[in-house]
């Protein structure tokens, strides 16, 4: 047993190992034609776009992943049972479900690695790739500066300003500091606000105090507005977006956020899409596991056929149920478990009813 449960690893992995590059490969090509015209009309070099679309591929292997896991798996299993092997399994006195307990074990595992991969390979890599397309190939330079848990920018005045936070649904900027200095760099004004809002082409700054160095004043008003502050599309463009942030520094930001008075809920569903997400690949390990050897279809196209069928109708309910959580009609934590239970609570019925 040993020797065929290895058999079924080497095959297993050899599956794995192919659609993943296929889905991976598949992607960046996908990501090199949207990209083309900025690639094209900026004269990028090969090499730069060999190196950004190269950063790409982690973020993308994560999302394959478990649809690698269950293609291999309906495939594997689909050859041995057209094989009559899963007959000489049971022949031999053999539980199948232990059997193939190891591919659920490599499902644990590959959740694990989900998990550490996106917390620290994917983020860096995703704010890399940014930094090449905005840098390197658009010629760009970086605006924004993240520093102390903050946003750091030059006002259009040559002053300094410091923003706690970006909404970007609501063009609202958190507790806002702005510093104007003098040509020997001695600092004059500060300018304290509560919150700014976009308005008529400005910033409307509210619960504003400034501070006059120059004259020793200090003066307090209800709103103050300033042109000196990028418009909001500079925000929207060089914020971090939540895939280039892990857990810890995504949960940072939504509190502060949260502490400011706003609820976004698209922060909170990728914070517990985070978590979620990479439980799939042990769902998709067991769910493959109990659809393969409930199926008489044998493998080979028609077990891959049916894998592209169940990864549509994983994707729609995924895709459905994050939607539904980002408009709110669906509880965050909710809206990102749908898709993780269904498959869940389908694939352990049908592992139980595995007939031995």
């Amino acid at each position: 047993m040993k020797i065929l449960r290895r058999y079924f690893l080497k095959e297993f992995i050899k599956f794995l190992l192919v659609f993943l590059f296929c889905f991976t490969a598949l992607s960046i090509v996908a990501e090199f034609f949207d990209k083309a015209n900025v690639f094209y009309s900026h004269e990028a070099s090969i090499y730069l776009i060999i190196q950004y679309l190269l950063l790409q591929a982690p973020g993308v292997m994560l999302y394959a992943l478990p649809f690698a896991i269950l293609f291999s798996i309906l495939i594997t299993i689909g050859i041995a049972s057209k094989w009559k092997e899963i007959v000489i399994i049971k022949a031999s006195g053999g539980s199948v479900k232990i059997f193939f307990t190891h591919f659920l074990v490599l499902g644990f595992v590959f959740t694990l690695l989900s998990v550490l991969i996106g917390e620290t390979v994917v983020p860096d890599f995703a704010r890399r790739a940014d930094w090449i397309r905005k840098v390197k190939i658009m010629k760009e330079e970086p605006k924004i500066i993240y520093k102390e848990e903050a946003l750091w920018l030059k006002g259009l005045d040559k002053s300094l300003i410091r923003i706690d936070g970006f909404v970007a649904d609501e063009n609202k900027i958190l507790k806002t500091s702005i510093f104007n200095f003098n040509t020997s760099f001695g600092l004059e004004k500060r300018i304290e606000a509560e919150e700014a809002v976009w308005m008529n082409g400005g910033w409307n700054l509210k619960n504003v105090t400034v501070f006059d160095f120059s004259n020793k004043t200090t003066k307090r008003y209800d709103s103050l507005r300033s042109t000196v502050i990028e418009e909001p599309g500079i925000f929207k463009e060089e914020v971090r977006k939540p895939e280039e942030m892990n857990f810890v520094e995504l949960y940072a930001y939504y509190k502060r956020l949260e502490k400011a008075g706003f609820k976004n809920l698209k922060y909170i569903v990728r914070l517990y899409e985070k978590l979620s997400y990479p439980t799939i690949n042990f769902f998709m390990a067991l769910f493959g596991i109990s659809l393969a050897l409930h199926s008489r279809w044998g493998g080979g196209i028609k077990a891959a056929g049916f894998g592209v069928i169940v990864s549509i109708i994983y994707w729609v309910i995924y895709s459905t149920g994050i939607s539904l959580g980002n408009m709110g009609f669906l509880p965050p934590w909710l809206a990102s478990l749908i898709c993780p239970v269904v498959f869940g609570i389908t694939g352990s019925i049908m592992y139980k009813n595995i007939k031995e």
